[in-house]
């Protein structure tokens, strides 16, 4: 076996590094400026109220108004807990980081937390909001995407289990 981390797992470490490491950075800028100030509060209801007459006008499903207004919901619910939620999504970011960097050290803990990292990220909303008022969509699609990457990473568990120390 070699030493170095396979192609596979380098792609989709550095991925995961690009994608934690910005939303590491937002996060602790998000909480250093605070939440979104009453103006653009007010501005984000208008431009949703404006979608929502369109979608009318144009006789659109119930379904896509409902999504429309859970997104509306849920965007004031996530302002008026802006603190708590980017604080939380920060450690986890930070979880899928260090996960990472685990892995790349060939421990198999960092998969095992990389698990629990997906799984945060892609519930993490309900911290905030009841589940009827989050979009099944948008749980789905993260879900799916996690479960992806996943098993991604599960093609790397051979190369992670590989123990260096042992003389051939």
């Amino acid at each position: 076996m070699q030493n170095k981390p396979p192609r596979l797992l380098l792609i989709l470490g550095i991925l995961t590094i690009i994608n934690t490491g910005i939303a590491s950075l937002s996060g602790f800028a998000g909480i250093l400026t605070g939440p979104p100030s009453l103006e653009q509060i007010k501005n984000q209801d208008i431009e949703m109220a404006k979608l929502s007459k369109v979608l009318i006008q144009y006789k659109t499903s119930p379904e896509v108004l409902d999504l429309v207004q859970k997104f509306q919901f849920l965007t004031k619910a996530l302002n008026e807990n802006y603190i708590l939620f980017t604080s939380v999504s920060t450690l986890i970011s930070l979880s899928g980081l260090i996960s990472i960097m685990l892995m790349f050290k060939r421990n198999m803990y960092g998969f095992h937390l990389y698990i629990i990292y997906c799984l945060m990220s892609s519930t993490s909303m309900y911290l905030i909001v009841s589940p009827e008022d989050i979009p099944t969509a948008v749980l789905l699609v993260n879900l799916i995407i996690s479960c992806f990457f996943i098993f991604l990473y599960s093609k790397n568990i051979n190369w992670l289990k590989f123990d260096t120390s042992i003389k051939e």
